[in-house]
């Protein structure tokens, strides 16, 4: 898509954006990242008239559009850091730095979660394919400060979503989070020598499905296979 900034004040900025199609949008995004508006003659006004293909198109320019104006305007908070391409770079290099010794020590709880939650989340009423494994790295100039205790995310047969666990949260522009689904393991997995990779391999596809969400190709080397953000517009990745 082809992005353009129209102008900003105090309370917000305007970017232009050319979707997929070549029809123009114009959108005002506050300084906290709400769409105030979203201009367009090509698509109905309402989102109850629109096609599904519609609101993907639209939705996905509203992703663009947002991250073209943190782009702009890195003070603002615009999108979560998370969300934000550069933010989960840095946390890569962090991570990279992170003594694989330690890695494999602070990390073996996480895997053994993801292989069978049962033998942490003590509900019988628990459906182990709907359970999320959720750790926050605290990191700071290419490090690793602090690792948070495991959260575990889960539904019930009815569909009730439940937590367990707290995780002491860091600052988002220094906060990396991992989140994985319940995942069965080949029998021959190496963890001392596979599992580094997989957690990897799932950040680099949060980048990639970053770039998915806003209706763009991701760069070459994000261009991964593996598990990434757990619901973007367009994708069936999950339904978180």
């Amino acid at each position: 898509m082809e992005t353009e900034i129209l102008g900003h004040d105090d309370h917000d900025c305007g970017v232009q954006v050319f979707d997929e199609n070549g029809h123009e949008h114009r959108l005002t995004i506050a300084w906290d990242g709400s769409i105030r508006e979203h201009g367009t003659d090509d698509y109905p006004h309402k989102r109850e008239e629109r096609t599904e293909e519609e609101q993907r198109i639209m939705t996905q320019v509203e992703e663009r559009a947002k991250h073209e104006a943190q782009q702009a305007f890195p003070d603002a908070d615009i999108v979560h850091p998370m969300w934000d391409p550069s933010h989960i770079e840095a946390g890569i290099e962090a991570f990279g730095n992170y003594p694989k010794e330690q890695f494999l020590t602070e990390f073996r709880e996480f895997y053994e979660a993801m292989r069978d939650p049962s033998q942490c989340i003590d509900d019988p009423q628990m459906d182990p394919e709907t359970v999320t494994v959720n750790r926050s790295l605290h990191f700071r100039d290419g490090e690793i400060l602090h690792v948070s205790d495991l959260v575990f995310e889960y539904k019930h047969p009815d569909g009730s979503e439940h937590v367990l666990g707290e995780a002491r949260s860091p600052p988002p522009e220094e906060e990396l989070i991992v989140y994985q689904p319940y995942v069965e393991f080949a029998d021959d997995f190496d963890y001392e020598q596979q599992f580094h990779g997989v957690i990897l391999s799932h950040l680099m596809a949060q980048i990639r499905d970053i770039y998915l969400n806003m209706g763009e190709d991701p760069p070459p080397k994000y261009r991964v296979e593996g598990i990434g953000k757990l619901n973007i517009v367009g994708d069936d990745v999950g339904n978180l």
